[in-house]
């Protein structure tokens, strides 16, 4: 079980975005800032590297730039947002950003349950607004009942499957404690590197208790 409190996730991302916005130049650059799920490869002296994937591709792309992140919020090795801008102005390609913001997301890895089922896994909805597999990751934005105690909010798949070349996942969201609250948005990324690196996969399908539009079912594609 993966237990997260998502309390931290929504302040600390607007806490950050907030206080680099406000920290940075008087006369902000016309090029277009951006919004990505990267990972935090390196924090040195020299500044910071991070790496991503476009939507539905695999080309692993590096980003640099003399800026240091608090590793108190985001260490090496985790995941989270970025607010940046490239200075090519061209989005993703490699090369030197200037970063605007950043903040902590949830970070999971895909878990393998025995049996051919996974029991209560739907047991509460969740409001999705995005799902996109970047590289070796599932990434999501969704909107969750606001709440301080933990939840059990992760993607399992059977270890029995019916069709191996595309396995089914699920989005597994309980809470300990029945909550009636108002929603906020919160960003998710998975590792789903097991499917990824696995040869005989040629893609998943992604179930999930989606209270937004009839979408309970997303199939992607590895190539």
């Amino acid at each position: 079980m993966f237990l997260v409190k998502m309390k931290k996730y929504f302040s600390v991302i607007v806490i950050l975005l907030l206080s680099l916005i406000s920290c940075s130049d008087d006369n902000p650059s016309d090029s277009a800032v951006l919004f990505d799920i990267v990972c935090l490869e390196e924090d040195s002296e020299n500044g910071s590297v991070f790496t991503l994937c476009k939507p539905g591709n695999d080309e692993v792309i590096t980003l640099t730039t003399p800026q240091r992140l608090d590793t108190r919020v985001v260490a090496a090795g985790d995941r989270f947002l970025l607010m940046y801008v490239p200075e090519s102005g061209e989005a993703y390609r490699s090369g030197a950003v200037t970063a605007k913001g950043y903040g902590k997301i949830v970070n999971g890895e895909l878990t393998v349950t025995e049996g051919n089922e996974i029991e209560g896994w739907d047991r509460e909805a969740v409001y999705l607004l995005s799902a996109w597999r970047a590289g070796k990751y599932m990434n999501m934005h969704v909107r969750l009942p606001y709440q301080q105690g933990p939840r059990d909010f992760t993607l399992a798949m059977p270890e029995i499957q019916a069709d191996s070349s595309y396995p089914d996942i699920y989005l597994v969201n309980a809470s300990e404690t029945d909550v009636a609250t108002f929603s906020r948005a919160y960003y998710a990324s998975f590792d789903i590197s097991a499917l990824i690196n696995d040869p005989q996969v040629e893609g998943f399908t992604l179930h999930l208790n989606n209270s937004n539009l009839n979408l309970d079912e997303i199939r992607f594609d590895k190539k």
